[in-house]
């Protein structure tokens, strides 16, 4: 029987990760891949099965990240719903460096990219999406039950208004957008959702 290859699964994780993020999909080729992640080809197939397969392995490593990241200190363990929802988009799009912001999102690079010719990739990625708009609708409601988001304000609505925030703000990120013109949108865009919102 053949060993089972030894490598580390994060770090091998996190370089496929870095090569799809800043690269694309269709981009990052499979010698480019072996490159970056140290492996030879029998390694990668073995431990992986295919491209796509190992793509889909990234994005839930991604998400992983995400969660630990961003989510779990903000949206998740915030009790404020308000400073929770204000703290996730200041420490997604203030707090990293710029480099790391050029590259937008994974998700919704996938999504873009892939939609037509790897769509259970792109929809994949689009769950994650889903997940992240309930955690905001979960957030919102809290909100609006507290009085901080106008009664008329339809809390549906504002989740997905929120997610289209999160993702014109990729856009804003790769077109090299600084951090004080990212800070006035967040202002501009939150403050539209609650009625006391502080800046």
């Amino acid at each position: 029987m053949p060993r089972l290859p030894e490598f580390d699964r994060e770090e091998v994780l996190d370089n496929a990760l870095h090569l799809f993020w800043s690269d694309g999909y269709e981009a990052s080729s499979i010698s480019r891949l072996l490159e970056v992640m140290n492996l030879n080809r029998g390694s990668l197939y073995g431990s992986f099965g295919s491209k796509s397969a190992l793509f889909s392995s990234v994005l839930d490593h991604y998400m992983s990240y995400l969660r630990c990241q961003f989510f779990n200190s903000t949206l998740v363990s915030i009790e404020d719903p308000c400073q929770a929802i204000t703290a996730f988009f200041d420490k997604a799009f203030l707090e990293p460096d710029q480099d790391q912001l050029t590259n937008g999102c994974l998700l919704f690079n996938g999504i873009s990219e892939l939609s037509n010719n790897k769509p259970e990739l792109a929809g994949k990625a689009l769950g994650s999406i889903h997940w992240i708009r309930q955690l905001f609708y979960t957030r919102l409601l809290e909100a609006k039950q507290s009085g901080m988001v106008g009664e008329e304000q339809d809390v549906d609505t504002l989740a997905d208004y929120l997610i289209a925030l999160l993702a014109g703000f990729r856009t804003l990120c790769k077109s090299g957008a600084n951090a004080e013109v990212l800070k006035r949108v967040i202002d501009a865009g939150l403050g539209t959702v609650f009625t006391r919102y502080i800046i």
